[in-house]
C-alpha cells in the first residue's frame, strides 16, 4: 500500500468505530513516516496516541556489540537516511549532504540503505571520510538470523555483498565499530568467521 493508502485506510477504519493500532518496527517517528499518519489523523479530526519505539538505528549496532557512541572514541551519533543515495533525483526529499556527513565526527547510522551500499560508501569515500574508517552492517537484528559484516569503508559494499547481505539491515561508519572486536565480539564479523558462526 502507499503511504497515502495507509493514512485512508487508518481514517476509515477509525471512522467506522475501530480501534486501530498501525504498527511499526522501530520508533514512528525516526524514517518511520509516522509523522505523516498522524498528521493525516489529526487532519480527520481522530484522537490518536503515539508510542514511541526503540529505533533500529540504535537497536541494531546494540545488538552486534556496537556503541555507537563511546568515551574517547564517538561523542555523537548522526542518523542518516540512505534510502535514495544512488538515485538522489528519486522523490521529493532533498538528498543526504554526504559531504557534510563526512566532515562530521563520531558515528554515521544508515537506515534504509543495503542496496545503496557501494553508493553510500562511494559518497563518504570521494568526499573525504578514511578508507580505514570502520564499518559494518547488521542485518536482521535482534532475530535470531542477525548477521554482521564488518570491515573498512573502503571494502564494506564488497564484503556485504559477497555475504548476501540484504534488507533490513543497518549501517554503521566509525572508530565504534573497531570498539566491538575489543569486546571480543569479532567472531559477529563475516570477515573474521564462516557465515555458520555469525548467528547471534
Amino acid at each position: 500500500m502507499t503511504q497515502e493508502e495507509i493514512n485512508r485506510l487508518m481514517v476509515k477504519l477509525a471512522r467506522q468505530g475501530q480501534t486501530v493500532c498501525r504498527l511499526k518496527g522501530g520508533d514512528p517517528f525516526l524514517f518511520g513516516r509516522g509523522g505523516e499518519e498522524a498528521l493525516a489523523l489529526a487532519a480527520a479530526g481522530i484522537p490518536f496516541e503515539v508510542i514511541p519505539g526503540v529505533t533500529s538505528a540504535l537497536a541494531a549496532p546494540g545488538a552486534a556489540g556496537i556503541p555507537v557512541t563511546h568515551r574517547g572514541v564517538a561523542r555523537s551519533v548522526t542518523v542518516l537516511t540512505g534510502h535514495a543515495a544512488a538515485s538522489p533525483d528519486r522523490g521529493a526529499e532533498p538528498p543526504v549532504d554526504w559531504e557534510a556527513a563526512a566532515r562530521l565526527g563520531g558515528t554515521l547510522v544508515i537506515l534504509m540503505g543495503v542496496e545503496s551500499l557501494p553508493a553510500i560508501t562511494q559518497h563518504l569515500l570521494a568526499a573525504g571520510k578514511p578508507p580505514s574508517t570502520p564499518a559494518a552492517v547488521v542485518e536482521q537484528a535482534t532475530l535470531p538470523q542477525q548477521r554482521v559484516v564488518t570491515g573498512s569503508l573502503a571494502t564494506l559494499a564488497e564484503a556485504a555483498s559477497a555475504a548476501g547481505i540484504r534488507s533490513p539491515a543497518v549501517i554503521v561508519v566509525g572508530e565504534v565499530v573497531a570498539v566491538a572486536q575489543q569486546l571480543g565480539l569479532e567472531s559477529l564479523s563475516l570477515e573474521t568467521a564462516a557465515p555458520s558462526a555469525v548467528s547471534g
